[in-house]
């Protein structure tokens, strides 16, 4: 499939340029089905892309153009296939806002430079929001011209199916679809006049010569204001500090209320629902492409955006919103997969992640930038939890502790495991990796499991000094 893409791009780029490229090479994939490819020839570079989905294409030809029309920074189209499966873009370099941000130390210079960059991006937005739904055809927007109820549903349904049922999480259906359905009706309360970009995201703004251009925008529709907005400062992995979104969201905020008259208290007071759907939404995304297609980088968001729901559900108003069954769902997700690590807690040599589980309830997420790691099975170890003495205490009590220690066999799993991961840890810290994880599981996730894990990260911290070790007991949040 790759050798017809690379053949139907060449064909392209020779029709427009008159002369072969040198090269075709592939880029990375995000979260869609669609294939880039940069095409290089002497002094001309520019990105191929390829979608079966004609419609999608269709869309994203009409509104690069509308764009274009009213001069706001996008790729210009330079040449599309006769079945408008393909298509060749300008290129817009390698060098997107979210490379930026990820870097970024925002209590120094350097966080000032990237604070101006994200609010002329969100200047920016806003124009495209009001000005680039004027004289626009919502019907040429792909799947739906409108974020209305039918849209609304989609994300949550996507969320439940592709995330929240995976994860284990015990939910009731008819109760949470009540919950759904008032979410819904709360964010459809909102102005939908406007584009809605749909998918604002660091990711899909690149900066040229410092200046911010847009893609991605092929979703878009008639929507709200707020949801971008939300994407945009939510965004899993940018990981804004909480002082940095709400500076970004006022400046947005400035913004919008110079093109249109808003009334600034309103918008404050639904942000927090709009981005709380956000973050469900993309949760949905980071679960199918995470759990089931295992793409590395939406495995890593899952503890970013579940930190982010926390956050976000003590700030909506209770008078606008209630959501009895859909908030304890939520705080169930934010205890078992938030990341507690801030952007700027950076240690540069090896962490250990140690982590108790049951198997009852599923492996942990493998960590995304090594795949890899250890996994022992405690379930062929005496088990405490049969006792009624032991069956309401953890494997962090003395008693149990105890208990198990009193049995040989523990002793020699645990020699056997300890000088098999210590080698390791040793070679991964002469080598310079940066993460080793190590998970042990056995039944209910609070005894045997939790021993292990507990006596295995102690004796990491004592005897590996240059290490760092982060202990999770995923069952009883310990």
């Amino acid at each position: 499939m790759i050798a017809k893409m690379n053949h139907i791009l060449q064909a392209l780029f020779n029709a427009y340029f008159g002369s072969d490229a040198q090269s075709i090479t592939p880029l990375p994939q995000g979260g869609s089905d669609r294939q880039y490819f940069r095409l290089k020839a002497k002094n001309i570079s520019v990105i191929g892309a390829y979608n079966p989905d004609v419609e999608e294409n269709r869309a994203f030809f009409y509104l690069t153009n509308h764009f274009q029309s009213k001069g706001f920074p996008v790729p210009e189209i330079l040449s599309i296939s006769s079945d408008q499966k393909a298509y060749i873009l300008s290129d817009l370099s390698d060098e997107t806002l979210f490379n930026r941000f990820i870097e970024t130390d925002w209590s120094n210079q350097q966080g000032s430079d990237n604070m101006l960059i994200a609010s002329v991006t969100l200047d920016m937005l806003a124009k495209i929001q009001v000005e680039g739904a004027k004289g626009l055809d919502f019907s040429k927007c792909y799947p739906k011209p409108d974020f209305d109820l039918q849209s609304v549903m989609w994300d949550f349904s996507y969320f439940k199916y592709s995330f929240l049922k995976p994860s284990g999480i015990h939910f009731n259906e008819a109760k949470l679809d009540d919950d759904f359905l008032a979410f819904a009706n709360v964010l459809l309360s909102q102005p939908t006049g406007y584009f809605h970009y749909r998918d604002f995201q660091s990711r899909n703004v690149m900066l040229v010569d410092g200046q911010p251009y847009f893609i991605d925008y092929q979703g878009g529709r008639r929507g709200p204001l707020l949801y971008d907005v939300a994407s945009f400062l939510y965004q899993a992995r940018a990981n804004f500090p909480q002082a940095i979104r709400e500076k970004l969201f006022n400046s947005y905020l400035n913004s919008l209320n110079s093109l249109i008259k808003i009334d600034k208290d309103e918008q404050k007071l639904y942000f927090p629902i709009f981005a709380l759907f956000r973050v469900i939404q993309t949760l949905g995304a980071y679960g199918y492409r995470g759990f089931f297609e295992r793409r590395a980088h939406f495995i890593q968001s899952i503890p970013m955006a579940a930190s982010n729901i926390q956050i976000l559900i003590n700030q909506v108003d209770s008078s606008l919103l209630q959501l009895p069954h859909l908030s304890g769902i939520l705080n169930k997700i934010s205890a078992k997969y938030s990341s507690s690590t801030e952007q700027t807690d950076v240690f540069d040599g090896l962490t250990v992640d140690v982590c108790s589980f049951s198997f009852k309830k599923g492996y942990p997420a493998e960590h995304p930038e090594h795949g890899g790691g250890f996994v022992f099975d405690c379930r062929a170890l005496p088990n405490p939890g049969r006792l009624d003495e032991y069956k309401m205490l953890t494997g962090l009590d003395a008693s149990v502790i105890k208990y198990l220690e009193e049995h040989g066999e523990t002793d020699n799993f645990y020699g056997e495991m300890w000088g098999m991961v210590s080698d390791s840890i040793g070679v991964y810290s002469k080598r310079g990796f940066n993460h080793l994880s190590v998970s042990f599981g056995c039944t209910g996730g609070q005894h045997r499991s939790v021993y292990m894990a507990s006596r295995f990260a102690k004796e990491v911290q004592q005897k590996f000094s240059n290490v760092k070790v982060l202990l999770k007991h995923r069952e009883i949040k310990g």
